[in-house]
């Protein structure tokens, strides 16, 4: 009886170290890496108020090139942080830290995770104002041919051609930093002890005046140490 106790013991212990070093994270904890890949979503913007409107325009879609760098808290817990030039608007730059959870042990040859992170989001972006001149407008004129001023007459090109004036067309850059938050996942695969590929897909919510998702798209080129 004594010796089944000390074997059933024995074995207990065995299986739990067997288990806990299949979950020990891999030799090389940190990691730097480098990325390129493609951002992708709308930046169009409208404004107008009074005799004034302006037009905002950004690229649908750009190049991302950056980096970033990791460390494994334990096999299924990665703190990471990472940077980003996006080529959107006239230069625009992602920085976020976060957390990706490893679904199998960071040890593996193959580590599929589910990532969050928060950051900041800047863009630079070109505006056209257009004045129109003595064209009494109310507050939610449109900007269409034909709808009528405050004055009750209809507003017509002719009306905004008065005296000859065309309107007024003037450009500035303005850029803004916003509130990021992502959402994702992707999967490192080991290409020997210390070099891995891990392809990134990840979901941007930007929290500015008017809430954008862009897309992020990219490929990682690490070195584990």
């Amino acid at each position: 009886m004594r010796r089944t106790s000390l074997a059933l013991a024995v074995l207990v212990v065995l299986s739990c170290r067997f288990a806990y070093a299949q979950e020990e994270p891999g030799q090389f904890r940190t990691a730097v890496s480098a990325l390129g890949g493609l951002s992708v979503g709308s930046s169009q913007s409208f404004e107008f108020a009074g005799g004034r409107g302006s037009f905002g325009h950004g690229s649908d879609a750009g190049f991302a090139v950056g980096g970033g760098v990791a460390h494994d808290f334990s096999s299924r817990l990665t703190l990471e942080a990472s940077g980003a030039y996006l080529d959107r608007n006239a230069g625009a730059w992602s920085a976020d830290a976060g957390l990706r959870l490893n679904l199998v042990p960071s040890g593996r040859s193959l580590v599929p995770y589910f990532a969050v992170s928060g950051g900041a989001y800047s863009e630079r972006s070109e505006r056209v104002t257009v004045t129109l001149p003595d064209v009494d407008l109310p507050r939610n004129f449109g900007g269409f041919p034909g709808q009528r001023g405050g004055g009750g007459r209809p507003i017509t090109v002719s009306t905004i051609r008065a005296d000859g004036r065309l309107p007024r067309l003037t450009t500035d850059g303005s850029r803004e930093t916003s509130g990021l938050m992502t959402l994702g996942g992707g999967a490192v695969f080991a290409a020997g002890a210390h070099v891995f590929v891990r392809p990134d897909v990840r979901a941007q919510v930007v929290f500015s005046d008017d809430t954008r998702v862009l897309g992020l798209f990219t490929l990682n080129f690490g070195y584990r140490f």
